[in-house]
């Protein structure tokens, strides 16, 4: 029996994204061709693979081991290609990763060039999200590899640190805190702050450093979905904040923001890398996760 790849594909993100829809927007397809894909896989199997109801959308028991042989099918089709190219002297493909805010606007773009230069002929796609998302997409096989500031909970997850990093507190130039060195968490209790979403790597460090210490959070005047809009709003006077150092070394060379530190208080963490246990990374992808760790060797700051 001769496989289309493509019907696979459509097959496994179907399941991998839990509808007909979501995997259409993944494929860039419309609706009626991947339904029209599945339907040919299965008359091609001579078995139903998909339970289907208005609701939702289930493998059937013969669907949830074929979308294991399926899986491993893609996966090794893309490895040969992969290694098909390197004999032929170059390294060739598409490979998709993901990172949160912190590492995705502020570490990962001055590290890509080199990466990209050495390999002229790999399409690098980097999708930014906050850090529930990007588990969440290398859980769902969208992106193969993600870099994150918060420790996943599930075990299906591998998990490497890498860069350290420290969130401080951040006001405008002007501030009646500007001035100091070091603040105690309570003398910024009345003050209005501003909040990274739910599920962001920043808002979980600060939330389980306060609630360790027993202390209560600042009032919050507004929640921002990126670090970029939460940098802006304090500029322009809305409120205070805590950021990662490495999102305002800009602000704070050029006198625009003061950084402060609390006093007492450790806001530290490492982004990490992590991948799906239960995926095999393609080759590319275990390259560009070996030139991550070389960069981070060279400069852990």
């Amino acid at each position: 029996m001769e496989f289309d790849f493509r019907l696979l594909k459509a097959f496994v993100s179907v399941v991998d994204c839990g509808g007909f829809g979501a995997a259409a927007k993944v494929l860039h397809l419309s609706q009626a061709a991947v339904s029209e894909r599945i339907a040919r896989l299965e008359t091609l199997v001579g078995l139903r693979l998909l339970d289907r109801n208005p609701r939702q959308i289930n493998p059937t028991v013969v669907g949830r081991r074929f979308h294991v042989l399926a899986r491993q099918m893609l996966e090794h089709d893309a490895a040969v290609k992969l290694e098909l190219s390197e004999l032929a002297g170059a390294v060739r493909g598409s490979l998709q990763i993901g990172a949160s805010n912190i590492p995705g606007e502020y570490i990962l773009p001055p590290l890509l060039p080199e990466f990209c230069v050495a390999h002229p002929q790999v399409e690098l796609n980097l999708r930014i999200n906050d850090s529930a998302e990007v588990i969440e997409l290398v859980h769902q096989g969208q992106v193969e590899a993600g870099i994150v500031g918060s420790r996943p909970s599930s075990r299906q997850f591998t998990i490497e640190p890498l860069w350290q990093d420290r969130l401080v507190l951040v006001v405008p130039a002007g501030h009646p805190l500007a001035g100091r060195k070091r603040v105690g968490a309570r003398e910024i209790a009345a003050g209005p702050f501003i909040m990274r979403e739910e599920g962001s790597g920043t808002r979980k460090l600060l939330e389980a450093v306060f609630a360790t210490n027993d202390i209560e959070l600042p009032p919050v005047t507004a929640t921002l979905s990126s670090t970029t809009a939460v940098k802006e709003a304090v500029c322009a006077g809305l409120g205070m904040t805590l950021l990662s150092e490495r999102a305002v070394r800009k602000e704070a060379a050029t006198g625009v923001l003061a950084l402060i530190e609390l006093r007492g208080l450790r806001f530290e963490r490492h982004f990490l890398l992590i991948t799906d246990r239960q995926r095999t990374l393609s080759p590319l992808c275990q390259r560009f996760a070996q030139y991550l760790r070389t960069a981070h060797t060279a400069n852990p700051r």
